[in-house]
């Protein structure tokens, strides 16, 4: 799941044979977990203590995304360890399908949630029937929460194979213990995933481009909100397209080939990185800048957010909601 085909880092490799996966990703999950970490922490304490001025699906689908970015980034002390060890996993085989199926979990159902955020944002300006997906359902607070639950089934379906694997730990150069690299995906997992990626990021798409429509012809059919709540719904579905195309696209977009070459029995024995193994180790580094990027976007897109992260951050005890939560902005 989370390396390249080589044996590098033991025995007679060293991680300058492959920086990409031995000091770009541990760089890029610490990054990860130092900036991530805390601010979707924030951004969830936020999420939980707001009143029904943000709207309750949409307060819903965000709390949900900032959980499904606490967990990944939850995840990436074990593979910091695993990969500055270098790629010698020292905990029980356990722990690490428990990683492996942690990471998966929370990739997929953010992915699943940040369709769902869109889509919401795109019915609450252009009104319902008229997004693209032609229902409002999705802004009722009873199929809201069934939608959540769907999300963090496709998730865990993402995860099966993690879990299931016969072989989680493999025996590597040097007398060390590989987590899920080579053997253990397979091709119908890859497009499987792939296939979800892509429909959420269409989804994710039509919904910026129905957005754009409503606020260049402001008269169309539908309710019309005030602008800055247009604005803020552009600018939150936009800045989740960007993080789509830019930490998720890549991954997406090389994990087939990547996993066929796995399966052409490529694993075993030091040596050098080819370009296909470097590419998709970049693309994770990519994919876990995902987890600190979202706090942005809701300072961004959401009134008042960064007053009331301060606000919490300097709270002495947790009482309840102050009366300028009152400034989110309306779905």
């Amino acid at each position: 799941m989370n390396s390249t085909v080589g044996d590098l880092g033991i025995g007679s490799c060293t991680p300058w044979d492959d920086p990409a996966r031995f000091i770009v990703v541990p760089a890029a999950y610490s990054l990860a977990l130092a900036l991530g970490l805390p601010a979707n922490v924030a951004a969830l304490a936020v999420f939980v203590r707001i009143d029904g001025h943000l709207g309750e699906a949409l307060r819903l689908y965000l709390l949900n995304l900032a959980l499904a970015d606490v967990l990944f980034t939850l995840t990436l002390p074990l593979w910091l360890t695993y990969y500055l060890g270098p790629a010698h996993w020292p905990f029980p085989e356990a722990a690490c399908r428990a990683a492996g199926a942690a990471y998966y979990v929370s990739t997929y159902a953010a992915v699943a949630f940040v369709a769902l955020i869109s889509v919401c944002r795109c019915e609450s300006v252009r009104g319902p029937g008229s997004g693209p997906v032609a229902r409002p359902m999705l802004r009722r607070r009873g199929p809201a929460r069934a939608a959540c639950a769907a999300a963090w089934l496709a998730g865990m379906a993402c995860a099966l194979p993690s879990l299931a694997t016969p072989h989680a730990l493999r025996p590597g150069p040097g007398g060390s213990a590989r987590c899920l690299e080579y053997g253990w995906a397979r091709s119908g997992l890859a497009y499987a995933t792939v296939a979800f990626f892509a429909a959420a990021f269409l989804l994710v798409l039509a919904a910026y481009v129905s957005l754009a429509r409503a606020l260049a012809a402001p008269s169309g059919p539908g309710p019309t909100p005030a602008g800055p709540h247009r604005r803020a719904a552009r600018t939150m579905v936009l800045g989740l397209l960007l993080v789509f195309v830019v930490c998720l696209a890549p991954y997406h977009l090389l994990l087939a080939p990547w996993v066929a070459r796995q399966e052409g029995g490529a694993g075993g024995g030091c040596h050098a990185a080819s370009t296909l193994d470097v590419l998709h180790t970049l693309s994770l580094a990519l994919l876990s800048l995902n987890s600190c990027l979202d706090p942005l976007i809701y300072c961004f897109s959401v009134r008042r957010f960064r007053q009331d992260c301060w606000a919490l951050s300097r709270r002495a005890g947790w009482r309840g909601p102050s009366a300028h939560q009152t400034s989110f902005i309306r779905s």
